[in-house]
């Protein structure tokens, strides 16, 4: 029986830590944090929306590639070094979820990596689990 099912999409930079990109059990697709960082140079995008824009484009994506939208989605985690940029990452977060947006966690912390000011992880329902 498997527990766990590894997520991979290889249009999404993989992490530096020993993590997947994302998992599927127990009905739930948990994506983890995903760095606003350009697949090609490696490199951290400039500016709080590119970085919204991109790190959720990321998540998307792993959805996508798990089977689910952005319609599956429960709750997303949202990660702010300078709640300043709040207003531009909740544009960002309206044009993906503006017409049933799920909870969201935010918050603001001292440091992501490598500079980064943004990053998302979310959780959603497995559309196989959907009637359940």
């Amino acid at each position: 029986m498997t527990i766990r099912e590894v997520i991979r999409n290889e249009d999404v930079p993989l992490s530096s830590s020993p993590v997947s990109q994302a998992t599927k059990g127990g009905g739930f697709v948990f994506v983890g944090g995903q760095m606003p960082r350009d697949v090609r140079s490696g490199q951290i995008v400039e500016g709080a929306r590119a970085q919204a824009e991109l790190s959720m484009s990321y998540c998307l994506k792993l959805l996508d590639k798990a089977g689910c939208s952005a319609e599956h989605v429960m709750v997303v985690h949202t990660y702010l070094t300078d709640l300043r940029v709040k207003p531009i990452v909740d544009e960002v977060f309206h044009q993906h979820f503006a017409m049933a947006p799920p909870a969201r966690h935010l918050v603001e912390v001292s440091a992501i990596g490598d500079g980064a000011i943004v990053e998302f992880a979310l959780v959603a329902i497995s559309p196989t689990d959907e009637k359940s």
